[in-house]
């Protein structure tokens, strides 16, 4: 494990993002249930809290368990640290492109649009041509 410390922080922000998501998911299973979210320990904590913050150490005690999702992630985090990110000026650059060449495209849809829903009004709805 050449990128351990990096691996754990993956696992880690993994874990905690089960925990705002059980969060989320069992409050409003308890509210569409009608159950109600109790407090607990004391006070400082509900039953959904508890329920997400359990789901999240279960989460990273079987990443950090698991030798096939540690290889995995070391080997992904390995790989993003031999690519070659662009500079500064070249994601300008390239940024500058991208927008441009949107707002030429768009702006060539909107005249063909134009141009092609006036030519179907006239042809269909000026009663200028005969009808049948």
């Amino acid at each position: 494990m050449r990128y351990y410390s990096w691996v754990l922080l993956s696992f880690v922000v993994a874990a905690i993002l089960v925990v705002v998501v059980m969060q989320s998911a069992v409050t409003s299973a308890f509210t569409r249930i009608g159950y109600p979210d109790y407090r607990i320990l004391g006070g400082w904590a509900s039953t959904s809290g508890t329920v997400a913050v359990l789901s999240g150490v279960a989460t990273l005690v079987v990443l950090v368990r698991n030798e096939r999702v540690l290889r995995f992630t070391d080997e992904v985090v390995g790989e993003l640290a031999r690519v070659t990110w662009p500079t500064r000026d070249e994601t300008v650059r390239a940024s500058v492109v991208v927008i441009f060449t949107t707002i030429f495209t768009a702006s060539l849809l909107a005249a063909f649009d134009f141009l092609w829903k006036n030519l179907a009004d006239y042809f269909l709805f000026s009663g200028s041509v005969g009808t049948l």
